[in-house]
Parts: structure tokens; C-alpha cells; sequence
């Protein structure tokens, strides 16, 4: 009789608290299941928002060349690409100067954005590869600016190659 009366005190104390499923208790009511949260939307950080967007470029280049690539990421009012002994200015300008260029591979590993979040840089390591003679490799710079519309735009490129290495002595 004590554990008849022990179970049945357990079970009614287990039910005040809804731990357990109505079919045990005997309970024939159900409660509606608390709301559940909205997951906030994920937001990318502005430096995630970067990189993310230099390596689809980087991905794009390969696909339509580095001149289409550059030139469509291209701030259309200030935009530029610094080359050696030339600077080319606007989209059409980037996308002819760069035509002749050999495949571009590159990866950002830093960047840097402004406190307001509407400016940032990014740099990495680059390889050029030119049929007939040997891949360039360097470092590039890219400053990159919000546009009106909140979309990251490129305001300037460059590439500086490293310093050719030292001929080996016999």
C-alpha cells in the first residue's frame, strides 16, 4: 500500500512539473508547445562579406579572364587598376588592359575594413602564369568601398611582383 501510494505521489509530481507525456499521467488536455524562437537571419561579418567576394572573383577570373572579372567588380565612378607604368581607369579600360593577361590565381589572406564598415582592403598572394616563360607570384592590394546600394565595389587594384631570386653561385 506505501508504494502504491509512493508511485502515485511520484506520478502526480511528475505531471505538475510536464515532464511527462500525457498518456502516463492520464491526462486527456494538451497544451499548446511554447513559440519557438525566429532564428536570426545570419549576417556575414564586412571583413567574411570580403573575402568571401575576392574568392568568387578570383573564381570568376578564371572563368572570363581577369580583365572581365576586375572590370565588373569595378566602382564606376572612381575605379582604377595601377599597373606597371599605367594606370587604367573605368571598367572598359581594366577589361582591355588586362585582356592580355595570363591566368590570375590568387587568395586573400588579410583584410582590413573601417570602423564605419563601409571601407575596406584586402590583400593576399597572386600567381600569374604567362605562357612561355615563368609565373610571376607577388602580392596584391584591393581597396574596396560600399556603394550606394550597400554592395561592395572595387576602388583600386594592384599587383607588385616579388623580387626575382638570386642566381645560385658555383
Amino acid at each position: 500500500m506505501l508504494r502504491a501510494i509512493l508511485i502515485g505521489s511520484a506520478l502526480m509530481s511528475l505531471a505538475a512539473c510536464e515532464t511527462l507525456p500525457p498518456a502516463l499521467t492520464g491526462s486527456t488536455t494538451t497544451r499548446a508547445a511554447p513559440a519557438a524562437a525566429t532564428p536570426a537571419a545570419y549576417e556575414p561579418t564586412a571583413e567574411q562579406q570580403l573575402l568571401d567576394l575576392e574568392r568568387r572573383l578570383a573564381a570568376q577570373s578564371q572563368a572570363q579572364g581577369i580583365g572581365q572579372a576586375l572590370g565588373g567588380a569595378l566602382d564606376a565612378t572612381d575605379g582604377f587598376v595601377l599597373r606597371p607604368g599605367e594606370v587604367l581607369t573605368g571598367a572598359d579600360a581594366v577589361q582591355q588592359g588586362l585582356s592580355s593577361s595570363g591566368p590570375v590565381f590568387w587568395q586573400p589572406d588579410k583584410v582590413f575594413v573601417s570602423s564605419a564598415g563601409d571601407m575596406g582592403v584586402t590583400s593576399g598572394r597572386y600567381v600569374e602564369v604567362t605562357a612561355g616563360s615563368e609565373a610571376l607570384q607577388g602580392r596584391y592590394l584591393a581597396v574596396w568601398r560600399k556603394d550606394a546600394n550597400g554592395e561592395w565595389r572595387l576602388l583600386s587594384a594592384t599587383r607588385v611582383a616579388d623580387p626575382p631570386a638570386a642566381r645560385r653561385r658555383r
